[in-house]
């Protein structure tokens, strides 16, 4: 739903000061529920320590520390220089900072690294916020070696979340024309269709926390409703913490996906 501005976008994510203020997965009530999207991986990936990690648009390095602490190779790549600082003292708390070399770099122009050097190309928490997401992944598929798996997370449309995300870019849109929108929303037709044009094929995808519906709290405060809705979320992530089914995994607040370059897929 809808497109981002791409000057705007990419001035806000590369100034000090704004992305850090607001991402912190590992912190608060909703921490549960962004752990729930590493606890996908380790279920469903067999990792080899031998893997060339890139872990693009890397943020808290969150995900590039799991994987080089499974003993991969990985580099970090972020716009945002105060994501670069905390990413390095995540490797370095975790003790993987030999193996997890975090840097400045763009998404969209990965120009530094050549073709098929990576195993894994991680892509997290990152489509909803890039401006052109077809370059993202034609230049995430160039690095990919033959064989190679893309990991990537987004908040579909079709989900209660990226529903009521998108009502309330609506309402922001007609309210303040201007105001600068750096997300959106993409529906798994979209997601399939520009994976195939990038010369991916969706491999599998499963929904995160179908009941998460206020996965950013921020935007409805501390209130009654919001902490019996997370209660809800979290009892629902003790259950069963990812669905498998595809068209549940739809309605997901977000969704973990796995592609493969088109003449490896299975």
């Amino acid at each position: 739903m809808g497109s981002l501005d791409s000057e705007r976008v990419g001035e806000y994510f590369a100034t000090r000061d704004t992305v850090a203020g607001w991402w912190t997965p590992d912190e608060g009530p909703l921490a549960f529920h962004y752990d729930a999207e590493i606890e996908v991986l380790d279920d469903q990936l067999e990792f080899d320590p031998d893997w060339q990690v890139l872990d693009v648009g890397t943020g808290r390095g969150r995900f590039g520390a799991h994987f080089a602490s499974r003993g991969c190779r990985v580099i970090g790549v972020d716009l945002n220089p105060d994501m670069i600082e905390v990413a390095r003292e995540a490797a370095r708390l975790r003790g993987v900072a030999e193996r997890f070399d975090v840097r400045s770099g763009n998404a969209e122009h990965l120009t530094e690294f050549e073709d098929g050097r990576f195993d894994v190309v991680l892509c997290m928490e990152l489509f909803d916020h890039l401006p052109d997401l077809s370059a993202a992944l034609a230049e995430a598929r160039r690095v990919l070696r033959p064989g190679g798996r893309f990991l990537f997370t987004y908040v579909p449309s079709e989900s209660i979340y990226g529903a009521l995300g998108n009502v309330y870019r609506r309402v922001v849109a007609r309210r303040k024309p201007g105001e600068l929108m750096i997300s959106r929303t993409y529906a798994l037709s979209e997601v399939r269709a520009l994976l195939s044009s990038a010369g991916l094929s969706l491999e599998a995808h499963w929904g995160i926390g179908v009941l998460c519906v206020n996965a950013q709290t921020r935007l409805f405060g501390d209130n009654l409703i919001v902490r019996m809705l997370l209660a809800i979320a979290r009892a629902e992530a003790r259950v069963r913490s990812y669905h498998g089914t595809p068209w549940l995994a739809r309605r997901g607040a977000h969704v973990v996906g796995v592609a493969r370059p088109k003449e490896t897929a299975a």
